[in-house]
């Protein structure tokens, strides 16, 4: 009985080593413990959050650990929500910035400790040059910019229009971007005239209105408004309305033309209810899943961070009442999770 004993003591002990030595290999191999670090931009913001949730649920569906820190549209805050995750030992990280300068500093100490960094928008224009960046996540604003200006001129054929923006007050790269790029392409056509932008400063319905009212009081004759997103264009829509003017769409003739961007649920509804004439669909979902592929490659597919582009370019296509092939937000972050 004693041999028996002493017999399966043995067993048990050498079986313990092998599986400690099994969870060594697995823990240095890092397949079971690889973190992406999200920095958050402004976790209220519809756009952003279906962006986080489509890393999220994407990441893990890939076997990582996603963890993000929302930044609260603080730029300065920004900075800290990435050195958190630094000490949080993350393996990557994902940075959407409020303003690319701020962070810098933090992006340096993550490229120090050898991390990847996809950055999302951070100098559209030049396509991330000049930040050190892995690779970047790029929305195609200008195209969407260059559209708006082209179907403000078409509508208008004929007629001289006064036009306007919004864009947004926090410096986001690709917000001053794609208003810039517009206010750029209104200059192409002879029957457009450039009047004004305004910047909504709380990102949301509630500021947008009082911008537009105070660009119909000093520019009663404009026609057409491009806004960075659909919450300012609802917004805009609204002022409109109170100030006893008409929208295009109920009057082709008088009305005012309201394009935004994005494509997230209030912006359909506003196209469906005729506030807003159209959008177009930035792709949060799909930059989002990209991201998380592209890390997948590296590091569980093997493949070098230099034979991967420094370029990921997600389509902006517009959205109006006549676009059949439209999937929504919602159904994309569950197409994910069903895949």
């Amino acid at each position: 009985m004693k041999n028996k004993s002493y017999l399966f003591i043995v067993t048990c002990m050498i079986l313990m080593l092998i599986l400690s030595a099994c969870g060594s290999e697995n823990a240095a191999s890092g397949k079971d413990a690889l973190k992406i670090g999200v920095s958050i931009p402004a976790g209220a913001n519809n756009t952003v959050k279906n962006w986080y949730e489509a890393i999220k649920t994407s990441g893990e569906e890939q076997g990582f650990e996603v963890i993000g820190i929302d930044s609260q549209g603080d730029p300065s805050k920004q900075v800290g929500t990435i050195d958190n995750l630094l000490t949080q030992n993350v393996d990557a990280l994902i940075v959407w910035p409020l303003d690319a300068n701020t962070v810098q500093p933090a992006l340096d100490r993550a490229i120090a400790k050898n991390i990847p960094v996809l950055g999302v928008d951070f100098n559209v224009a030049k396509g991330g040059d000049g930040y050190n960046l892995t690779s970047q996540v790029i929305f195609d604003r200008g195209a969407s910019a260059a559209e708006a200006a082209k179907v403000f001129a078409e509508t208008f054929n004929g007629q001289d229009v006064e036009v306007a923006g919004i864009g947004m007050a926090i410096p986001v790269p690709g917000n001053i971007f794609v208003m810039s790029k517009f206010k750029e392409e209104t200059g192409k056509y002879d029957n457009l005239k450039w009047v004004e932008q305004q910047d909504n400063p709380t990102d949301n319905i509630a500021g947008a209105a009082p911008i537009m009212a105070n660009i119909l009081t000093k520019n009663p004759d404009v026609r057409a408004v491009f806004t960075y997103n659909d919450e300012t264009a609802i917004g805009a829509a609204q002022a409109i309305k109170n100030a006893n003017k008409t929208l295009y769409e109920e009057d082709p003739e008088k009305g005012i033309m309201i394009i935004g961007v994005n494509a997230e649920k209030s912006g359909i509804e506003a196209i469906e209810q005729g506030k807003v004439h159209a959008t177009f669909n930035l792709n949060p979902i799909k930059a989002g899943v990209e991201s998380v592929d592209f890390l997948n490659q590296h590091f569980n597919e093997g493949k070098k961070l230099e034979e991967l582009p420094k370029e990921i370019v997600i389509p902006v296509p517009m959205v109006n009442k006549d676009t059949e092939d439209f999937v929504s937000w919602e159904e994309e972050l569950n197409s994910i999770s069903a895949d």
